[in-house]
């Protein structure tokens, strides 16, 4: 049996498809016909010395995935049946001495991350003992394997077993921190101390939380340990730095490692403790960083930018065998942000000369052969890195961060180095490129103006054009990339100026078009990322205007010649790049052809449909064709849709054809669908209607879509196409017969309707169920008899009651929102009275069922507009002073628990909350008053205009606020009479326009005092004291 488990996950592995499907499947079975007999065989197999270290990691792994499943109830996927408590004591007890005495770093992680899983079940109840063995672990220094893996296995729980209060009350803080710093000052290896900083970690974290300073106690060990601590790890790092300058025969990446742990902590520390931190202690800090910066650098010059093998230090590697080249960059990643964090006080000069700092900038800044051949080999690569979306991180990104931040002392004499290195001109190609490179990121520091130059702006501007050419193609790009970046620092420099060097741009790069060389699609790629910089220093629909034409079709004609090599994330710079090109004249790019016949749609859809799961294309998608669409005739329009639609519709009818009983998701389709929305939302306002010839070929075919189709995302996006078609076609329902069935656009339409307000639907398919329905009750209430609009409403209140997800309850919500808004009392009487149904087997009316559900939505309804409207409806509610309203009992504050049992938080998830029950009329009104006062927790825009001393204001203002702060400090928390007195005195109240949330909250509570209106005066008194003075702060003042 033990054969054929450890084939199976051998088999597992397997590069066959079906060998590995195959075992899988055989091996799950075997884990449901005797879990507990299968954990004891992985177990003994992971523990078994003769297998191979990878065969024992894949047996941990397969015991850390059983867990779950059939360890206990404790998992919300527990299936069962549970393995045998004696089988749970031998796994326990094995993993733990596993991970503290395997010499095997695998297997030390391995163990490590079961352990991590069964605790979160079972400890403390079932595993009291874990913590204990694990600290006795971390005192044996004479065991390192045994103080690595206590450490690791303590660094993954300690969330999970050390609580804010045990930490703080319990000992544990002084205890821990002192035995890391034990460590850390001790002779031990850079293993342990790396891994005695990653524990450490944690505690910065809880260091650092508002519990930390909630008590003087806290408080004052906090920053004594502070003080204290980063002495240590100054000491660590000077140490650790000798160890390495010491042996130049030698590389020890382990030193390298512990540096990183060290730098990493050093930020968090600076981070959340910086003014707690000396300057002397932040000098010493910088000064032994920056020569740090310099033996790393060179090592990374040696090993990484070039890769020289000859006539180098010996590496000595870690235990996880991780190359030098990614030791290397996450060392200066770390080192880099604490040179950051340490300039905002200490400039670099101060501690080290310029000119050593700004040549190690150039080194680490430069592109390294690995990636210049990722970059040659695929220039999707390339593209990913210009735009930001690449997932590899950089050395030279960190610097970009470093430079956008840097000091003006430090800015200004890089700068000065960087333009006298560009002055120089000659030189490796990679330096002149990272040159360029550093000076970009230093234009778009905005903390720094560059005023002495040693060169004017249009002698840099001849300078940058000097490393325009064919020859260098890298370096051309970064030139592409710089120009705008210059524009935007320097924005006295002419229009005319500006728009030349776009034009020249663009001419330049059509010019590749007629040669064939390697690497010119560099060039082309930076073209168009510069076109999406341009646009800030250019005002494309104006200043390009007399040339739009041209350069439309270049910017054309340089997308279509790069679609073939583009993939994944070097297809979004192409339709960016599409985009502003329309902007230059949206009219004229419809009618531009390129090649054979090619229009912009033909490159949009080209694109797009090349990689239609692509979720950043699909936005960048609608996006550009949505920028086609706007402002355009109607022919234009009429144009398009010639050339777009019949894509689309093939589209969609070869899925209808395909699975003609139910039509499945296929990334095609939700695109095709995702286009037809827009298409259609973007008829020109001109057009009252959607075109008929438009209607009668999308409407059938969206309505078998959507009748046959249960996909939650086909649903979703033929939903909103749906809702578009009933706004913008609402008489063309009216004259719609099936060619088939003969019945008519409304029922046609009803049935779609009511299938989106199915309680079988899924929220995920229906979350625009409540926009649909709207839509049809503001084109449609003309043509609806009440008995089919109570229908209607009846099936939303009911497929309310069942919906889960908050996108899909808010927008069903928005309904009665927009309906209350426009006649509350109708609809309240209408929703009381003509709406009544059974929810777990209690008979309510439709009010009762939808206010206690609004509630809950509104307190995390996102988007302003959608607040707003939340606003608005409920203040009239509140207005009406509605007894069934008034009668109606909601849920209130949560009551916190007061028992003496611990509770964990397996415990705290299966434990329902309790609310105290209060009035659905005062229900409303704390929610209103808590939006005023989140409301005027945001930030004002006059705070950030020029200061008011400038506008000879100050003094008067200065005196006001005092006597403002005089005047609450008398008032204290007013009763609704005081109030009133208050607010009577001022009867006029505000009649500005101001339409922003904060001033109709205001306007809706001064009414509210001024007429007691839905009895507010009650209900006010009823308010907390902080609500109180949340009301009468924004009445009064």
């Amino acid at each position: 049996m033990s054969d054929l488990l450890i084939t199976l996950i051998l088999n597992q592995t397997n590069s066959d498809n079906n060998i590995r499907t195959a075992a899988e499947l055989e091996f799950n079975q075997f884990l449901k016909q005797d879990p507990t007999n299968a954990a004891y065989i992985i177990l003994e197999s992971a523990l078994n010395q003769d297998y191979p270290i990878d065969l024992r990691q894949s047996c941990l792994l397969h015991l850390k995935r059983l867990v779950p499943y059939y360890w206990s109830m404790g998992f919300q996927s527990f299936i069962g049946p549970p393995i045998a408590q004696d089988v749970k004591v031998k796994i326990r007890q094995s993993l733990l001495e596993l991970a503290t005495s395997s010499p095997e770093s695998k297997l030390r992680n391995g163990s490590a991350y079961a352990i991590v899983q069964i605790a979160s079940a079972d400890y403390p109840d079932e595993w009291p003992e874990l913590l204990n063995v694990l600290y006795s672990a971390t005192m044996n220094f004479s065991n390192e394997n045994s103080l690595i893996g206590g450490l690791q296995v303590l660094t993954d729980l300690f969330d999970d077993l050390i609580t804010e209060e045990q930490f703080w009350e319990g000992g544990i803080a002084g205890q821990v921190t002192s035995h890391i710093n034990d460590i850390l000052t001790g002779d031990l290896s850079s293993e342990v101390k790396t891994q005695a900083i990653k524990l450490y970690s944690n505690v910065v974290d809880i260091l650092s939380s508002p519990e930390a300073f909630s008590k003087p106690p806290r408080k004052q060990f906090v920053i004594n340990h502070v003080a204290s601590s980063i002495q240590i790890f100054a000491q660590l790092l000077e140490k650790s730095y000798n160890n390495s300058t010491g042996n130049t025969s030698t590389v020890y990446l382990s030193e390298l490692n512990l540096r990183t742990s060290i730098y990493r902590i050093l930020n968090l520390l600076l981070g959340q403790f910086h003014k707690k931190i000396t300057q002397e202690t932040k000098a010493n800090l910088l000064s032994l960083t920056i020569q740090d910066f310099n033996y790393v650098a060179q090592l990374f010059a040696n090993f990484v930018v070039v890769e020289n093998t000859a006539n180098v230090p010996e590496i000595k590697t870690t235990s996880d065998l991780t190359s030098i080249s990614s030791i290397l960059s996450n060392l200066l990643e770390e080192l880099l942000v604490t040179v950051s964090n340490c300039q905002l006080d200490i400039s670099v000069g101060e501690v080290a000369p310029h000119e050593q700092f700004f040549k190690d900038l150039v080194t680490v800044s430069s592109l390294t052969q690995s990636t210049i051949e990722e970059y040659q080999a695929d220039i999707n690569v390339y593209a990913s890195d210009l735009t930001g979306l690449s997932t590899v991180s950089r050395v030279r990104e960190t610097v970009n961060d470093v430079l956008s931040e840097l000091n003006e002392s430090d800015s200004s004499q890089v700068y000065k180095r960087v333009i006298e290195g560009l002055a120089g001109g000659q030189g490796d190609w990679r330096l002149i490129e990272a040159q360029l490179y550093i000076l970009e990121s230093l234009f778009i520091n905005d903390d720094v103006s560059f005023d002495q130059l040693e060169l004017s702006p249009p002698d840099l501007l001849n300078l940058f054009a000097r490393y325009i050419s064919y020859d260098k193609p890298l370096v051309t790009a970064r030139s592409f990339i710089l120009l705008p970046k210059f524009f935007e620092k320097f924005s006295n420099i002419p229009k005319e100026t500006r728009r030349k060097a776009f034009s020249d741009m663009i001419v330049f790069t059509i010019g590749l078009l007629d040669k064939d060389f390697e690497a010119c699609d560099f060039i082309k790629i930076a073209c168009l990322v510069s076109i999406t910089y341009y646009k800030h220093v250019i005002d494309f629909n104006h200043d390009l205007a007399p040339q739009g034409k041209d350069i439309q079709t270049a910017i054309f004609t340089i997308v279509h010649s790069l679609i073939e090599e583009s993939e994944e994330d070097g297809l979004p710079s192409l339709l960016e790049a599409i985009t502003e090109a329309i902007s230059i004249d949206p009219q004229q790019a419809t009618t531009i052809q390129i090649g054979n016949d090619i229009n912009v749609i033909d490159l949009i859809f080209k694109i797009t449909f090349k990689d239609p799961a692509n979720v950043q294309l699909i936005v960048d998608t609608s996006d550009c064709l949505t920028s086609l669409l706007k402002n355009i005739s109607i022919d234009n329009y009429l144009q398009t849709c010639e050339k777009s639609l019949p894509v689309i519709f093939e589209i969609m009818n070869q899925e209808i054809k395909r699975n003609n009983v139910e039509v499945e998701y296929t990334p095609e389709l939700y695109l095709a669908l995702e286009l037809l929305s827009i298409i259609i939302e973007s008829v020109p306002e001109s057009q009252q209607e959607l075109p008929s010839s438009i209607f009668y070929y999308a409407f059938p075919i969206l309505r078998r879509i959507l009748t046959l189709s249960q996909d939650n995302q086909i649903l979703q996006s033929g939903g909103e196409v749906f809702n578009n078609i009933i706004q913008k076609a609402s008489k063309l329902f009216l004259e719609y017969q099936d060619p088939e069935t003969k019945q008519s656009g409304i029922d046609c339409m009803m049935e779609i309707v009511y299938k989106f307000l199915s309680p079988e639907l899924s929220d995920s398919a229906a979350n625009n169920c409540g926009s649909i329905v709207y839509s049809l009750i503001d084109q449609f209430q003309s043509y609806l008899t009440s008995d089919l609009l109570t229908q209607i409403l009846k099936a939303t209140v009911l497929r309310l009651s069942y919906a889960k997800e908050s996108i899909t309850i808010e927008n069903l919500i928005m309904v009665f929102c927009k309906l209350i808004i426009n006649s509350p009392q109708e609809m309240v009487d209408f929703l009381s009275n003509n709406i009544s149904l059974t929810i777990d087997g209690v008979a309510k009316s439709g009010l009762e069922i939808i206010l206690p559900i609004w509630f809950e939505s509104y307190e995390v309804t996102r988007g302003y507009e959608h607040i707003k409207q939340n606003s608005l409806a409920l203040g009239k509610i509140f207005s009406l002073g509605d007894a069934r309203v008034e009668n109606l009992v909601v849920n209130g504050e949560i009551i916190p628990y007061e028992g003496d049992l611990i509770i964990t938080r397996s415990m705290a998830k299966a434990m329902p909350d309790k609310y105290t029950q209060i009035p659905a009329c005062l229900k409303i009104l704390k929610l209103l008053v808590g939006e005023l006062e989140f409301q005027c927790q945001q930030p004002n825009a006059e705070d950030y205009l020029p200061e008011r001393e400038e506008l000879g204001e100050a003094d008067n203002d200065d005196d006001d606020d005092e006597e403002g702060w005089e005047d609450m400090e008398d008032i204290g928390v007013p009763n609704f009479e005081k109030l009133k007195s208050y607010v009577d005195s001022d009867a006029e109240g505000d009649r500005d326009s101001d339409e922003s949330l904060k001033h109709l909250l205001i306007q809706f509570l001064r009414e509210c005092t001024v007429k007691d209106l839905g009895h507010f005066r009650k209900y006010y008194e009823e308010l907390n004291d902080q609500e109180k003075k949340t009301i009468t702060e924004n009445l009064v003042f």
